[in-house]
């Protein structure tokens, strides 16, 4: 099955499928852990294909039973573990069922896990993740997301670093709250990525080249070299362009493709068999002139229409043309977003115990900026700025040993982000020139220190009972100063436009906050666990750092807190040959932190602020079968009913107020606004699953052929929080297929795919225009909004 791929020796070359001196090795207690350890945090983690073949503990191998299918390995619960031996909602992706898929960036990821969406953003760096209809969207760079993102071990206060999937070992997506194990600010799920890592004693080469029909051209490599027994190194590179969809009709030029680049390297040194240090290194940079947006419906902006009308543009969900005067605004060096980092684990065996350190600094920068009026004329081109952003973690960790009766794991977490914003917006609002410049800036110095100390311990009462216990003390600092003023040269008074006060604040905030879960686990049979979790999760705050800011309300923002409740069924049947899981769940969040569009000011904007509350409730389930050899069969569905609870004050849509107020529609202080108490999530369609189907056969002794499918389907996507009628997306479902041929065991393979195979259009978010403010609307869409087909060679290389 593609989305759920098992390591094992049928499909991975490493030294635990070649010969008794390393199973023996394999087999030692000290490696065992300290493997596993490695492979939780590790700034890699090929280590996990030799764990494949370890031994289970005493409490796996009754679980177990007579199983004959593969195991697949995961470190949800930062121990390496067979996915149905663990308590949670997994799904499952290795690096091979990727590259299958054709998917390259983490988007993608929402054709293999029904409860995962991705909530577009015209600002990249605040695009992100939602699990079970929840994630936080927000043009502030300085609000981290409800979704975390973790590489290798290290949480990522910017997710959108994670830019592209190359060289992946494998993919875990985790439902619910997972703070108490994987960093900070994970209230409602995580997205653990995994990188392959230096493998020891081995060389191995891999290119790959991708050629699709809209310009796509991917490059990658990856090379694996051994430096004598105990030293390896692993180098990884990567080229992607694809030609732009969106149009401008005034320049002539082609916007929202793909220009990137990137490295990554990684020193595996083993000095001897109880100590293992990983030093990790990466670099990427995008140039890509991207995120715009295309006129759905036309309001009352007559400026607007005037230059549409000139250039032949018709608003509707076809059109994919623009007239702007300044796409990538005036900030010098826009676009660019670079990302960098470097990481250092190390795990010691202490005997009965293991240590882990992590040490990780991370460092991007942005150079954003845009045309806001969306024409030639230069009423907005200023509309972004430099944003540049630094963490520091650093995480130490002991373990016991697995296979006790009694397991724990405690560890402390420090974690600092520096996110320095230089912020501006405006343009000649007046006319043309030479009408006055008016254009405010806005400066912010965010620091956020986070400190905690956690723990877990596991009771194997008996080989069919386990009950675990954990919590996590999280202590949180902020430091936010602005500074507002009017550009120099600019009209006196600028900042008003954008609801802020000239003047140079600092706001202080604090929060502690124990978080913690309970999960009971119970075989009913040798293959099917039922298991329930209890959990209380945590968000820290965040700042509004640019943006709409009211004199009267502060540009900090609450935690987010949440009560989670699971209860779930894992189990194996047909031998191991198939499995199926369940679970049903039911989440209450409290000051969710959510951004709403506010039409308080002129022009209106997007504000970021504290929801009343929200729930979200469901159910999950996975089927995989592999029924004759080489075939492999998944099912993966989630219905999610997610509402608002106790969110007022949030600014009525334009459809509301004409030509008078309606639907509940009600001024406060001359603002239109709503209660969307029992409103639906936005970003959340109710239902979505996902099909796949994967075969591989010999046709000769050197020739095999290669067959994939995949289909996804999701329900009806309201994109406001008001539940405005024109921001909904219909149902719609894509369909995916590819065929190729592998030669020589591998050696070469060539395959050819068609991505949306039905040329099925949708929008990945439709919103009011912010430059045709009376009754217009916006939609972002995607570059699989049409049908591509292309062709994908792989090389491989290897002893």
């Amino acid at each position: 099955m593609l989305t759920t791929s098992q390591f094992t020796c049928e499909t991975t070359h490493t030294k635990a499928c070649q010969g008794p001196s390393w199973e023996r090795y394999m087999s030692t207690k000290a490696f065992r852990h300290t493997a596993a350890l490695a492979v939780v945090l590790a700034a890699g983690t090929v280590t996990a294909a030799p764990l494949a073949a370890q031994e289970n503990s005493p409490q796996q191998s009754a679980r177990n039973g007579a199983s004959t299918g593969d195991v697949i390995l995961v470190t949800a619960r930062k121990r390496v573990e067979d996915i149905q031996d663990v308590s949670e909602s997994i799904t499952v992706a290795t690096g091979e069922a990727l590259e299958t898929l054709q998917i390259v960036q983490p988007s993608d990821l929402t054709r293999i896990a029904p409860a995962l969406t991705f909530r577009d953003n015209p600002i990249p760096m605040s695009s992100a993740f939602a699990v079970r209809g929840i994630g936080t969207s927000s043009f502030s760079s300085t609000v981290e997301q409800s979704v975390s993102t973790v590489v290798d071990g290290v949480v990522l206060g910017q997710p959108q670093s994670a830019a592209s999937l190359i060289d992946i070992e494998r993919i875990e997506v985790l439902e619910g709250p997972q703070g108490l194990l994987f960093g900070k600010n994970a209230s409602a799920g995580l997205v653990n990525i995994v990188t392959n890592s230096p493998q020891l004693g081995r060389f191995a080469a891999e290119a790959a080249v991708t050629l699709g029909t809209d310009g796509e051209i991917r490059n990658s490599g990856v090379l694996n070299v051994p430096i004598g027994e105990r030293l390896a190194l692993r180098l990884v590179g990567f080229r992607n362009r694809t030609d732009g969809f969106i149009h401008n009709e005034f320049l002539g030029e082609d916007y929202n493709g793909e220009r990137n680049y990137g490295f990554r390297g990684k020193l595996l040194f083993e000095p001897n068999d109880a100590v293992r240090l990983l030093v990790t290194g990466d670099y990427s940079k995008d140039t890509s002139v991207c995120c715009f947006s295309t006129a759905l419906t036309l309001g009352e902006n007559a400026n607007l229409a005037n230059h549409f009308e000139e250039y032949g543009i018709e608003p509707g969900p076809d059109n994919l043309s623009v007239v702007a005067g300044m796409p990538t605004g005036t900030y010098p060096g826009a676009p660019l977003r670079r990302y960098k980092g470097v990481t250092g684990q190390v795990d010691i065996d202490l005997g009965g115990m293991a240590l882990t350190s992590i040490t990780a600094l991370r460092d991007n920068h942005h150079i954003l900026d845009f045309d806001g009026d969306q024409t030639p004329l230069d009423r907005f081109d200023y509309n972004g700025g430099d944003y540049r952003y630094q963490q520091f973690s650093q995480e130490l960790r002991l373990a016991s040993d697995p296979g006790q009766t009694i397991e724990w794991l405690a560890g402390l977490y420090y974690f600092r982000g520096e996110n320095d914003v230089f912020y501006r917006a405006g343009g000649r609002l007046l006319g043309p020139a030479p009408a006055p410049l008016i254009v405010a800036v806005i400066e912010t110095d965010f620091v956020s220190k986070s400190y905690a100390g956690f723990g877990s311990v596991t009771w194997n009462a008996t080989d069919a009972l386990r009950l675990r216990v954990g919590g996590r003390l999280t202590h949180d600092d902020l430091r936010a100063r602005r500074i507002a003023y009017d550009l120099p040269g600019a009209l006196p008074g600028s900042s008003a436009i954008i609801g802020s006060v000239a003047g140079d604040t600092t706001e202080r905030g604090d929060s502690t906050n124990f978080s913690w879960k309970i999960t009971g686990e119970y075989d009913i049979a040798p293959d099917v666990m039922i298991y329930a979790n209890v959990a209380r999760g945590y968000k820290g705050p965040g700042l509004a750092s640019s943006g709409i800011v009211q004199p009267d309300v502060s540009p900090l923002i609450r935690p987010e807190t949440v009560m989670a409740y699971d209860l779930g069924v894992k189990s194996r049947f047909l031998r191991g040959l198939a499995t199926f899981n369940a679970a049903v769940f039911y989440e209450k969040f409290k000051d969710f932190q959510t951004q709403i569009y506010d039409t308080s000011t002129n022009p209106p904007g997007f504000r970021t602020t504290n929801a009343g509350g929200l729930v979200t409730k469901g159910i999950e389930a996975q089927l995989s079968i592999r029924p004759v050899d080489g075939l492999n069969l998944s099912a993966n569905a989630a219905y999610i009913d997610g509402e608002y609870r106790d969110l007022d004050g949030v600014s009525c849509p334009y459809a509301y107020t004409v030509p008078a107020l309606n639907s509940g529609c009600r001024l406060i202080d001359g603002r239109p606004v709503l209660n969307v108490d029992g409103n639906r999530l936005a970003n959340s369609p109710k239902f979505k699953f996902n099909v796949a189907a994967n075969y591989e056969t010999a046709l000769t002794s050197d020739v095999d052929l290669l067959l994939a499918t995949d289909y996804s389907w999701r329900d009806d996507e309201q994109f406001s929080t008001s539940g405005d009628p024109r921001t909904i997306q219909p149902a719609y479902g894509i369909w995916n297929a590819s065929a190729g041929l592998s030669f020589a065991d591998g050696l070469f393979e060539l395959r050819g795919f068609v991505r949306n195979i039905t040329d099925k259009q949708f929008a990945t978010l439709i919103a009011p225009n912010s430059a045709d403010t009376s009754g217009g609307y916006a939609q972002y869409l995607s570059r699989y909004r049409e049908r591509q087909a292309g062709l994908t060679l792989r090389v491989r290389l290897g002893e």
